[in-house]
């Protein structure tokens, strides 16, 4: 095996690492965790705004932006709707809704693997390994190519706003408050 089949194998053991992370997240009942929901929601809105900005300048991008981080907002409204708490010895877990969670899991999904088969199987890659400087440029571009991020941005907005209202919801509940 040569260095490029290494890399290939090293990137697909990821993608399937992080799908197994993400489905786990949307399964059974889940510790309300303030510190790394936290940390999340700051690491989906630093990537979230280098995907928007990265389609400011495209105006079909701009809109699947804005058409994403509102489905995104409204995804997450109605899920925290819908999620239940329950508090053990002093913890406070919440069981998410399998089939929101899945839903924007699949869409982020889908549209990265599409983007990764364009890129590998389609032929783009193996033209940037020819020297095609062009194909480099449409790679820069596909982040904030037409919908693109703007499906991805879903994703990005769901879980910023979800943790936001469970985390609200979190001080809300009277068993917790002074703890």
């Amino acid at each position: 095996m040569n260095q490029h089949s290494y890399n290939i194998i090293f990137i697909i053991a990821l993608i399937l690492w992080i799908i197994y992370r993400r489905v786990r997240r949307n399964i059974g009942w889940q510790h309300l965790n303030q510190g790394k929901m936290l940390f999340r929601m700051i690491l989906f809105f630093i990537i979230g705004l280098i995907f928007f900005a990265a389609g400011i300048a495209h105006p079909v991008s701009l809109i699947s932006d804005i058409v994403g981080i509102i489905l995104g907002i409204i995804l997450a409204y109605y899920g925290s709707s819908i999620t239940s708490f329950e508090q053990r010895e002093d913890r406070l877990y919440y069981r998410p809704n399998i089939w929101i969670g899945s839903i924007v899991t699949f869409l982020f999904l889908a549209r990265f693997v599409y983007r990764f088969y364009g890129i590998f199987v389609g032929g783009t890659y193996a033209k940037l390994q020819q020297g095609q400087p062009n194909d480099f440029q449409n790679i820069g571009y596909s982040v904030g190519n037409s919908w693109t991020s703007g499906l991805m941005l879903i994703m990005f907005a769901y879980y910023i706003v979800y943790y936001m209202i469970l985390l609200r919801k979190q001080k809300q509940i009277p068993h917790l408050e002074g703890k």
